[in-house]
């Protein structure tokens, strides 16, 4: 497939040169474009001003010209847990923390990423254009050493969910072994080629639409100790009355796991007045390949969809130098099993309940709840509704002055703090500004930064029994963009 390899070429060459991790919304970006990120996203239904524009709404393609544009931001992830103390028969078992009983800091290493972006498009004729535009999403980028976390007598750094605990990876079982260390973390990077048509059906009415490939991989480390609550492990359990099991071998440290997939966009703008303009677009779920390397641990055996995303937004010019920008974007997290699935193990995957003597009251057997299982446990997270404000400002024919700021609820409730540690995209509000200036009449240079405030999370919840540990981060991102104008 021609398309497919055309995803595979400039994806492989993206990431040899940088991994993927994004000013997160959940997982995803604040913004493509490097004209709307310097408006926290503001503009990308209804003010398009760049070929990645494309990405945030397809009809846009007819309204920028021809033109090339790529960029590149340093984007620095703050990431950090307080921990537990571990009590197995209090239900507490993890994040485990640093100090002498596990409820100290622990943070995250890599905070230093360098992000690309890149787009073109194309005039076919007066009325229609062509575009293509490659983007990436992560967020999902934690990686915590076991050296940080508490010392167990006779063990040593337990790890953050206890990978080196004998006692649990592996279980105390004959015919399993251990899955994983102490070092935990996660990576997951996504990259997605947008590959768009627009129309203008009149002087004020354009329409568009795209095709996407996407490519992700995904990484998990440190989870082993875990593998007492999979699908696998408990059947084989059952299977053997008891009395021997199988460890699951597709649950934690198996490097990179890849996959392929792909999804369609819509969209249009609407010049109601000279003055206003309004925009909508809609991305449907990205229908992805299964994770096997990560089957059981993953719902539905591995399965990741990327979750549909829709926008909203209106321009307005005040002047012919001032113009805001409003958008409102909603991401369907909640329609992607591994992602919105709570962490109901305890609860639902209890293997003493199948021999009849369940752990806690209430507590029951049913394997789709267990890990890798088609209702396994994910991360708890709701969809996401972001409000996103901008401006700019026309300062003269060279130079114009962007700013903006965004606020959404973020996915993640206190309950599902334990597993959220490996992605702690508690993110609620992103402050941008940005800049770009015309260096002749065919070349422009543009900046941007942003900034997200620290958020947290705190517990108690699935995993950690009356005690409540915390997740944080906040976020810095700089960026700079040059683009070709050839028309």
């Amino acid at each position: 497939m021609r398309v497919k390899s055309l995803a595979a070429a400039v994806a492989v060459a993206s990431a040899a040169v940088v991994p993927v991790a994004q000013a997160t919304n959940g997982y995803m970006s604040h913004s493509y474009s490097p004209a709307t990120k310097g408006m926290a996203g503001a503009g990308a239904a209804a003010l398009p001003q760049d070929s990645l524009s494309l990405i945030g709404n397809p009809a846009g393609l007819t309204r920028v010209g021809r033109r090339a544009d790529i960029g590149v931001s340093w984007f620095s992830p703050q990431r950090e847990y307080d921990g537990l103390t571990p009590d197995p028969v209090r239900g507490a078992l993890a994040p485990i923390g640093s100090g002498a009983d596990g409820t100290g800091t622990v943070e995250s290493e890599n905070t230093d990423f360098l992000i690309p972006g890149l787009g073109y498009t194309h005039p076919i004729d007066d009325r229609s254009a062509v575009g293509v535009a490659l983007f990436g999403n992560g967020g999902m980028n934690t990686d915590y050493r076991a050296r940080d976390t508490m010392i167990y007598p006779g063990v040593g750094h337990l790890g953050t969910f206890g990978g080196n605990n004998p006692q649990y990876n592996p279980p105390q079982i004959p015919g399993t072994s251990a899955q994983g260390a102490g070092n935990a973390g996660v990576n997951l990077e996504q990259l997605g080629l947008s590959i768009g048509y627009a129309r203008d059906l009149s002087d004020t009415l354009s329409l568009g639409a795209s095709f996407l490939v996407a490519y992700q991989t995904i990484e998990v480390k440190g989870v082993g100790a875990f593998q007492g609550f999979t699908q696998t492990f408990t059947q084989s359990m059952l299977a053997n009355g008891g009395m021997a099991a199988v460890s699951p071998t597709d649950l934690s440290d198996n490097g990179k796991s890849s996959s392929w997939g792909f999804g369609f966009q819509v969209g249009g703008i609407w010049d109601v007045h000279p003055r206003l303009s309004l925009g909508a677009s809609y991305r449907t779920k990205m229908y992805m390949e299964k994770f096997d390397e990560y089957s059981d641990l993953l719902a539905e055996g591995g399965d990741f969809d990327i979750p549909a995303v829709g926008n909203i937004g209106a321009a307005f010019r005040a002047t012919d130098q001032l113009t805001f920008a409003l958008d409102v974007q909603h991401i369907w997290y909640g329609d992607v099993d591994a992602i919105a699935n709570e962490n109901d193990l305890a609860q639902k995957c209890d293997l003493n309940a199948a021999f009849g003597m369940p752990s806690a009251p209430g507590s029951i057997y049913d394997s789709r709840y267990c890990l890798g299982g088609s209702r396994g446990a994910g991360f708890g997270w709701d969809d996401m509704t972001i409000l996103k404000l901008g401006v700019q400002y026309e300062v003269n024919d060279k130079l114009t002055l962007r700013a903006g700021y965004s606020y959404g609820d973020n996915p993640i409730d206190g309950s599902q703090v334990a597993f959220n540690t490996l992605a702690p995209a508690v993110i609620e509000e992103h402050w941008t500004i940005g800049a770009s200036y015309a260096l002749r009449d065919n070349y422009e240079i543009g900046f941007w930064g942003m900034y997200a405030p620290e958020n947290s999370v705190s517990g108690p919840g699935a995993f950690t029994g009356d005690q409540a540990p915390e997740i944080r981060m906040h976020q810095y991102e700089v960026g700079v963009s040059f683009a070709w104008l050839f028309d």
